[in-house]
This record gives C-alpha cells, sequence and structure tokens, in this order.
C-alpha cells in the first residue's frame, strides 16, 4: 500500500487491529522488511504500521531535501494520512532523530517514543584524530558510495556475533541504495546531529531505548539533556540490528517498554 502527497509516493505495511498503533521506522538504508518478526509477533495484538522511508525501498520522492526535519514531516504525513491514534513510534538508527523530530511537532496522536540502537553518543567528544579520519571516509563515501557503504557496515554496524547472511543482507542494501539518498541523509543525520542535545531538552515524552550493550551509550548525555527521563533496556551480544540478530528477545523488550508507555496513557 502506499501513501501519495505531492511528489512522495510512500510504501507501507498494515498488519493487525487495536487501540494502540505501532509505527515502525526503519534505519538507514534499509527498509521495512527488516521489522517483519515484529509484525507479526505484535500485529496478535496491536495495530501495526511499518513504513519504507521515502528514497529507500519502495518508497519514491522526487526531492533534492534528504534531511531529518524533512523525514520528520515525512512521519507525521503518515500518521495524518492513516487517520493514526495512540501512536508509539519505534524508530531504529537513523530513525531515532526522525521520530525525535516527529515528536517535537507535539502531534495529539503521539504518546511515546522508542529508540532502537540510538542516541548512543549525546555529548561524546572526539579527539582531533579521529575527526580527521571521519572527514576522510566521508569524503570517499561522496566519492564511492556505493562500494564505500558497505566498508562503513563492516566497521561500524557488526559484532562479532553477526550472523554472515546479516552481513549479507545489510552490505547489499547499502550498495543498491541510491548514492545521493544514501550520502546526503547520512549527512543530514550528521548535521542534525549538532542540535540534537538541544532538541532532546524540548522533548515532552520519556524516550525508551532499545540498545545493544556492544557498544556503550553515553548516560551522562542523557541524564544532561532528557527533562522527560530516559531509560534503556540493553540487549545483548548483538550488532546494530538486534530486530533481527536476536528478534525473539527484541520483541520481548519491545512488549515491556509497550506495556510501561500504555500504562501512563
Amino acid at each position: 500500500m502506499k501513501i501519495e502527497n505531492s511528489m512522495t509516493k510512500i510504501h507501507y505495511v498494515e498488519e493487525g487491529k487495536g487501540d494502540f498503533t505501532l509505527l515502525f521506522i526503519h534505519g538507514w538504508c534499509i527498509n521495512s522488511s527488516y521489522w517483519s518478526s515484529q509484525i507479526k509477533y505484535f500485529s496478535r495484538q496491536y495495530k501495526v504500521i511499518a513504513i519504507d522511508l521515502p528514497g529507500f525501498g519502495k518508497s519514491t520522492s522526487i526531492r533534492n531535501e534528504w534531511t531529518i526535519e524533512k523525514y520528520g514531516e515525512d512521519i507525521i504525513n503518515v500518521i495524518e494520512k492513516l487517520q493514526l491514534n495512540n501512536v508509539i513510534m519505534i524508530g531504529h538508527s537513523m530513525s531515532g532523530e526522525i521520530m525525535l523530530e516527529a515528536a517535537l511537532k507535539k502531534h495529539k496522536s503521539i504518546i511515546g517514543l522508542v529508540g532502537v540502537d540510538n542516541f548512543k553518543m549525546i555529548d561524546v567528544q572526539f579527539s582531533q584524530e579521529q575527526l580527521e579520519e571521519m572527514t576522510s571516509f566521508f569524503n570517499q563515501l561522496e566519492k564511492d558510495f556505493s562500494n564505500m557503504g558497505p566498508v562503513y557496515a563492516d566497521r561500524m554496524l557488526f559484532h562479532t556475533s553477526t550472523d554472515n547472511t546479516v552481513r549479507t543482507r545489510v552490505k547489499n542494501d547499502i550498495s543498491n541504495t541510491d548514492p545521493q539518498v544514501g550520502f546526503l541523509s547520512l549527512a543530514g543525520l550528521i548535521k542534525y546531529g549538532m542540535s540534537e542535545p538541544a532538541k532532546l531538552s524540548e522533548l515532552n515524552y520519556k524516550l525508551f531505548l532499545i540498545n545493544s550493550d556492544a557498544t556503550p551509550t553515553n548516560i551522562t548525555g542523557l541524564e544532561k539533556h532528557c527533562k522527560s527521563s530516559f531509560e534503556i533496556l540493553n540487549i545483548h551480544t548483538t550488532g546494530h540490528y538486534p530486530m533481527i540478530e536476536k528478534a525473539d528477545e527484541f520483541n520481548r523488550l519491545l512488549e515491556l517498554v509497550i506495556q510501561k508507555i500504555n500504562q501512563k496513557t
């Protein structure tokens, strides 16, 4: 199914019924199919929507702006077009920032936010050497996205326990992403990161995070900026894709979070 708005067509999957809507938003360079285990599990009790962000999966858009702010507008458009109520947004990776941007619009239908392996680097300071290395790699990515994107995945997104089928799937999806969309959306994410602490301070929702403990979450930064509080539920020994690497454990943790959000509504 697709939502059409001007020059944008957003593909989505809808399953289940219920008073609450789980809106699953995938991360950088992947698509809604990464939520297949969650769609099957949670649609027994909730209305479940999983979208392909514009430029990824089966969604398209004729635009030059691939920013977090623009994607935030897309999420609000999905909520309004589908007339969703009691929406809990579940955003993986880059979509943590996207759901944050959507939440700051204070739409009446949004009741909760769940990040998946994101908001881990708030207030983390990098050395000059690290910044130079990141700049060099970013320049290489711009010149040769299809080849350098999978290199980035190998360096940053997997754990030693990550199955080879997951590695291959992710790297193929990155390599097959439109280079302009892939590079500019990552650039938009980095730019958004400069204002992210201030935006977190404006958030009126408790932020729940299901994060892999393979890399640490900077709790000090979250404590400083999440004025409405936060809670981290660690999932052990996975890479950046816990929803497919340890689907059963991930689903149990997400079910616990949903229950906590529902108790407050």
